[in-house]
């Protein structure tokens, strides 16, 4: 018996599963991205107007912060996306909600973006900076298709926050992809996969769990960028159309933790979400 990977699994067992919604269907999620988009928006782009603009949605996921800007005044929004099911997804959601005239869902690379330079008055990147396969490229790109005067808001959970490992639906430990070998990671990654199966049921468990860890495994090691706080302020110092208006940073849950994102390390590890309102110049 494997003692330190038992110690790992049983350690990770303590530790509650964070509070992500919309886990029942896409629709669900759907209905979550775009409810917890409105409210992040609100809250952290407070200046934003929407009103007439031109709207590129990059990264769009199942279309629900999609849908709110559209709903929120935009003339028109362009959702992208590189999952084939995300823009199935988006334009059900888009035409669900009666917006399918004023929204257009398209598959596309955010390091290739299929626009004129100057083509939207803002850009979004919403929870899908840290999924780009090269970021810089990427906001070289989110800043081309602005046009001078344009806003770009983008925010990320960046690699070293305690949920920046993005398994935090089975692997619960913060900070696990840090503290925790890749034996261990993906040995209690398979642990906890295993008894999500076996609470299911079913004659074939073990194959499917198998499955399912090989798939997790996969995301984590090709869709995970590892975009650091540090790093993403290099790549914005290196993209001079690009002005920073405000980049701020918050602590997942426990907020009396916030002062102390004032010191670089410690912002480093604590910052659960990086804010950027930026501006084309």
């Amino acid at each position: 018996m494997d003692l330190l990977l038992e110690a790992v699994v049983r350690l990770n067992r303590l530790f509650p599963k964070p509070r992500v919604g919309g886990r029942e269907s896409d629709d669900a999620y759907s209905e979550w991205e775009y409810r917890v988009g409105r409210e992040v928006f609100q809250e952290h782009f407070p200046g934003a107007n929407l009103e007439g603009a031109r709207v590129l949605d990059v990264g769009c996921g199942l279309g629900g912060k999609t849908v709110w800007y559209a709903e929120s005044g935009a003339r028109s929004v362009v959702g992208l996306d590189l999952e084939p099911k995300h823009v199935r997804q988006s334009r059900a959601f888009a035409a669900a909600r009666g917006q399918a005239a004023r929204i257009a869902v398209l598959r596309g690379d955010a390091m290739r973006l299929p626009f004129a330079t100057g083509s939207f008055e803002v850009v979004t990147a919403n929870d899908s900076l840290e999924h780009f396969a090269a970021p810089a490229e990427a906001l070289h790109e989110l800043g081309r298709v602005l046009r001078p005067g344009g806003r770009l808001f983008l925010y990320f959970t960046p690699y070293k926050s305690p949920l920046g490992s993005h398994l935090y639906d089975h692997v619960k430990i913060p900070w696990c992809q840090l503290l925790l070998s890749r034996r261990l990671l993906y040995g209690t990654l398979a642990r906890a996969v295993h008894d999500e199966e076996r609470a299911r049921g079913g004659s074939d468990i073990e194959a499917r769990a198998a499955q399912r860890t090989r798939e997790i495994i996969a995301y984590f090691e090709g869709n995970v960028n590892r975009i650091t706080v540090r790093r993403f302020q290099e790549i914005l110092r290196a993209e001079p159309a690009l002005a920073a208006r405000r980049v701020h940073y918050t602590v997942p849950r426990f907020h009396f933790l916030q002062p102390l994102l004032a010191w670089p390390l410690a912002r480093e590890f604590l910052a659960g979400l990086v804010f950027a309102d930026l501006e084309r110049v």
